[in-house]
């Protein structure tokens, strides 16, 4: 009998679909993706929908086997999947959603539907609205919801930082960078993997959808994700407008912006990082 196959994927947060994001670039990715034998997949901001290269995302059409996307909470502002009002949230899922479903009609690149929180941050509540749109789980790097401990059924699996894996991790493993990671160039993160792939001789690199389709139980399907005809989604306002008000969607846009010169420029300087970080920590909700 064959052994089990481990299910690994690395998770980068944040990044847009251009031809580079601060210190990573897709295509030089993805010849390392070949060569040491591993899965990428993208926690993609879904306020990010209309902003997606045409080239890049060409790229991930052809190179399915070793790209991804999931979904990284809907503007990536701080707590916003903490609130515990079931309503609230399940419009604010359905609102990511809807951007992901437009962004694969733009684009043709499929989305997982799975959750990584932004800052780990979330609720009971936030896993539940999930659950009530058809996700097939969350990702995360926290295990603790911030009302209490975890008492929703929705799938949930954690990830860890290359040097927080260990041989006592549970499969599926998920492996989360940041574009940073990459400052240095990538022979830190394909020494790790060259040494992982040794060590783990069963394992599988896969998307983050197929590795939680992998792990549930046989025969309990997930429920099927409405499609964008569905007229509650024809109807949405993608840009914001509608669900927060002129003023936090102007904020909003006006941080995301900010996070985006933070790691396009200002990254490659160390002073300008942790002036740009204080600022940007001002300009958060307490």
């Amino acid at each position: 009998m064959s052994p089990t196959p481990t299910h690994a994927c690395i998770i980068i947060d944040d990044p847009l679909l251009r031809e580079d994001y601060g210190f990573l670039n897709y295509r030089r990715l993805l010849t390392l993706m070949e060569k040491h034998n591993f899965f990428t997949t993208i926690a993609f901001i879904p306020v990010n929908y209309a902003r997606t290269d045409r080239k890049i995302a060409s790229l991930f059409r052809e190179r399915k086997d070793r790209f991804g996307i999931c979904v990284h909470g809907c503007d990536h502002t701080s707590g916003e999947f903490v609130a515990t009002d079931p309503d609230y949230l399940n419009r604010k899922v359905k609102l990511a959603t809807a951007r992901m479903m437009e962004h694969e009609k733009r684009t043709g690149i499929p989305f997982d539907r799975v959750m990584v929180f932004p800052q780990g941050k979330f609720s009971n509540a936030a896993l539940q609205a999930l659950k009530r749109n058809g996700y097939l789980g969350a990702i995360n790097t926290e295990a603790t919801p911030v009302d209490g401990r975890i008492v929703s059924d929705l799938p949930f699996f954690l990830r860890h930082k290359p040097e927080d894996v260990t041989d006592s991790i549970h499969e599926p493993l998920f492996i989360v960078l940041h574009h940073d990671y990459f400052k240095n160039g990538y022979g830190r993160l394909t020494d790790f993997l060259d040494a992982l792939n040794v060590k783990q001789k069963t394992i599988k690199w896969t998307s983050v959808g197929a590795a939680l389709r992998q792990h549930a139980s046989v025969g309990a399907p997930f429920p099927p994700l409405p499609s964008m005809g569905d007229d509650e989604f024809a109807r949405m306002d993608l840009t914001g407008f509608e669900f927060y008000g002129w003023k936090e969607n102007v904020r909003i846009r006006i941080r995301r912006y900010a996070s985006e010169f933070r790691d396009n420029y200002l990254s490659r300087n160390d002073l300008l990082l942790k002036a740009a970080r204080n600022i940007l920590r001002l300009g958060q909700k307490p």
